[in-house]
């Protein structure tokens, strides 16, 4: 039942890939929620029978169901043609291991008419009762191009103006994301979203932090960021991000930023010195590197 009205029509869209149950538990906090959005459910091409589970929920929920993984980037993007075409004014894009507090979405809404995309407050967990809970950064500035994150606990202004928003939870006015264009698909996993809120930002479009607003992530769900599979789509994405929105990509790399001679020089070290499952990552960082500057995107099977 909706217990606030809406200012505009907001489409929640929820990503499921082999995680019917989080997705189920973010469904139910979703609806539980004092500002309660239409909801689609994407099915990124799951093979663990997820969508039996999901095709046997109640309530007014919808189920897309894709043929292939598409990643990221290419699940969210049938999400949002969805809500565009009911009419959508935003779109709640949702991990399937979040967990929205119940103000989470009106909190967000709350300030809609200063922001165009923005995130809440993220805590990380193994579970949600956890109360040993850790901040998740997800907003930092951008001053001549240097990362500086943004931290805030939630405070009496409630949300702050950013260059940059990240996280399991991001709303946006489907007009602006239209107008930019979708998630670019080539990034698969990984640096998608840092690349269509650039797009918005770029485009005239402020971004907010909105620490009123909480969700919760889980620890180590979707794909783990400690896999070799994770880390080849991380740093081979960092380098299609970096050869994307600058003009010099090279003089970036070599000169902005340093922290990629470390990544290397660690990964040869532990290529030559490593355990198995130390070399294993390490080929995983070497080979994202590797084709990022080569210019390959897409998903991989490497692995």
């Amino acid at each position: 039942m909706r217990l606030a009205p809406l200012p505009d029509r907001v489409v929640a869209v929820i990503l499921n890939w082999n995680c019917a149950d989080d997705t189920v538990r973010c469904l139910r906090a979703v609806a539980g929620g004092s500002t309660v959005p239409d909801v689609v459910i994407v099915d990124n091409g799951s093979t663990d029978g997820s969508v039996e589970k999901l095709e046997r929920l109640d309530g007014p929920v919808t189920l897309l169901r894709l043929d292939r993984n598409l990643g990221y980037a290419g699940g969210m993007n049938a999400g949002i043609r969805e809500a565009q075409a009911r009419g959508a004014d935003w779109v709640w894009l949702l991990n399937a291991d979040s967990v929205p507090r119940p103000h989470a979405l009106s909190t967000l809404l709350r300030h809609a008419d200063r922001f165009e995309v923005s995130t809440s407050l993220q805590t990380t967990s193994v579970d949600p009762g956890d109360p040993d809970v850790e901040p998740y950064v997800v907003a930092a500035m951008l001053p001549k191009g240097k990362v500086r994150p943004v931290r805030c606990g939630g405070c009496a202004e409630g949300a702050h103006e950013v260059d940059m928003v990240t996280g399991a939870a991001l709303l946006l006015r489907l007009a602006r994301v239209i107008e930019v264009g979708l998630f670019d698909e080539r990034f698969f996993h990984y640096k998608e979203e840092f690349d269509l809120v650039r797009r918005i930002g770029d485009a005239g479009g402020r971004i907010g932090f909105v620490c009123g607003s909480e969700v919760w992530h889980k620890r180590g769900g979707s794909l783990s960021g400690s896999s070799p599979r994770a880390r080849y789509y991380y740093h081979r994405n960092e380098i299609l991000y970096v050869r994307k929105h600058y003009p010099r990509p090279l003089r970036r790399l070599l000169v902005g930023e340093p922290i990629h001679y470390r990544n290397v020089a660690r990964s040869l070290f532990r290529l030559a010195a490593g355990s198995r499952e130390r070399r294993r990552a390490s080929l995983a960082v070497l080979a994202g590197y590797w084709d990022g500057l080569r210019g390959v995107h897409g998903p991989t099977e490497r692995f």
